[in-house]
């Protein structure tokens, strides 16, 4: 079986669907808390430093400071929506709910477990992209933004696009992680400076800072995001699409990675958790 087809295949689905009916029972929960993230940092950054800083210059143009910082946290959200849910809530599943060891003794194979993954992380991701992308509607009606709303819906194929591959690189970390609390080595050491050194809020005119967002992929996807909503150049797009999708090899590691934990998942690996994480 082709590693790239089981994500079309109903395995893959049904584990989605698996993750989407715990979602939905616990909404209440795991719904506002994420939702109310970039709002809450559009809010500080765009009204509240934007208030400080009039307007700055992107692509040689100037622009508002918030319209510059609102089309960055469609591409923050992506990422941290997805990148959490698959180092915690992936973890949690395989390590202390023992979710994927029951999945795996039906016709679920480890590949339609990480691609359920995945692809839950994505739409996840997706999902509050387009609940941020209605507020920033409201406050474009309110005369505080200047973005082009007709191609508003056209970065939500990509959002779920990028959201699979980040989702990718938070499982490569589940799969070597040996506990949770090591969780915080990747977080602090990847997560937060990816997302903090991203151009996202300000941009970033250091070379050296420069030269480390070439190879960060929320930065590039930040870059589109602008330039679909702003305008501006986005004769890049396949190339930052290429960076945010990965290479067939990434994928393959991720298989490979976790192929060495199957037999990790049938040992006991303490008591199981009755509470389903979403």
């Amino acid at each position: 079986m082709s590693w790239l087809a089981a994500a079309l295949e109903w395995q893959s689905r049904a584990v989605v669907g698996r993750h989407l009916r715990v979602y939905l029972r616990n909404w209440y929960t795991a719904f506002l808390p994420p939702a109310m993230e970039p709002l809450t940092m559009l809010l500080a950054f765009g009204a509240g430093l934007g208030g400080y800083v009039m307007s700055l210059t992107w692509q040689g143009r100037p622009v508002e400071y918030m319209t510059y910082v609102a089309p960055g946290l469609l591409a923050y959200a992506t990422f941290m929506t997805a990148i959490f849910r698959s180092l915690f809530g992936a973890f949690i599943r395989m390590r202390y709910q023992r979710t994927w060891e029951g999945q795996l003794t039906t016709q679920v194979e480890l590949t339609h477990v990480v691609w359920g993954e995945v692809l839950w992380a994505g739409l996840l991701a997706t999902m509050y992209v387009v609940i941020v992308s209605a507020v920033l509607v409201v406050i474009h009606w309110a005369g505080l933004l200047a973005l082009d709303l007709r191609w508003l819906p056209g970065v939500w194929p990509i959002t779920i696009v990028a959201g699979c591959g980040f989702a990718a690189l938070g499982l490569c970390f589940t799969a070597i992680v040996p506990t949770i609390d090591h969780m915080n080595l990747p977080v602090f050491l990847l997560v937060l400076p990816m997302g903090l050194l991203s151009s996202t809020y300000f941009p970033l005119e250091h070379p050296v800072l420069v030269a480390l967002n070439a190879g960060n992929p929320l930065y590039h996807l930040a870059q589109v995001f602008r330039g679909i909503l702003i305008g501006g150049p986005v004769a890049g797009l396949g190339g930052e699409m290429k960076r945010l999708i990965g290479r067939r090899q990434l994928r393959s590691e991720i298989v490979k990675r976790f192929d060495r934990i199957r037999a990790a998942l049938v040992r006991p690996l303490g008591p199981p958790d009755r509470v389903e994480s979403p």
